[in-house]
């Protein structure tokens, strides 16, 4: 069924957005039609982290951060800030989560050798060789839901969503500007 939906998807003219002039209503049905595949993508992949990260007895961001620290590799000297930067996250919010790994001996946290004041992390042996094995399990899944991609439209994805990210902030706060509640509304929290 997955798979007749996304050929119907591909094939089918009314699913498929069309580009327009910036003020038709051709593009912002497409831009509708995008976000509403991102949410759907997101609902979906977040759903999957949380099935992969609970067979490891971790939370989502728990399992966001050793899977950047595994991708990012077994060396040290990775900083919180470059954890938070592959992860587009906050800082403050992957210190949070770090403090819980450190415990349960996921992460080694260590005095960054070129500077006192910052920390450096790294995955626990134990945590990489379990990572590892959840690496070899996961292929078979990627396989199954990349399966009509080819490694060059793979890469392809990856950039457009870097370049979605990118614009994301600025959109977000011409969004917050434009969208404000005013605090007199009659359905503000009591």
């Amino acid at each position: 069924m997955a798979k007749t939906k996304a050929v119907e998807r591909r094939t089918n003219p009314s699913f498929r957005p069309t580009a327009g002039p910036r003020s038709s209503n051709v593009r912002s049905a497409m831009f509708r039609d995008v976000v509403m595949l991102l949410y759907a993508t997101t609902g979906r992949l977040q759903r999957l982290k949380r099935l992969i990260a609970s067979t490891v007895d971790l939370n989502s961001a728990e399992y966001s951060i050793v899977a950047a620290l595994y991708r990012l590799g077994p060396k040290s000297g990775i900083r919180v800030r470059d954890v938070a930067h592959y992860l587009h996250m906050a800082p403050e919010n992957v210190t949070t989560a770090v403090g819980r790994l450190v415990k349960t001996k996921w992460v080694v946290k260590s005095i960054d050798p070129s500077d006192a004041r910052a920390v450096t992390l790294t995955l626990h042996r134990s945590a990489r060789q379990r990572i590892d094995r959840l690496t070899e399990e996961l292929a078979d899944v990627n396989d199954i839901w990349f399966r009509d991609m080819t490694p060059a439209e793979i890469h392809q994805l990856s950039k457009y969503l870097e370049r979605v990210l990118d614009g994301f902030d600025v959109a977000y706060q011409k969004a917050s500007e434009k969208f404000r509640i005013p605090l007199n509304r009659s359905h503000d929290f009591a």
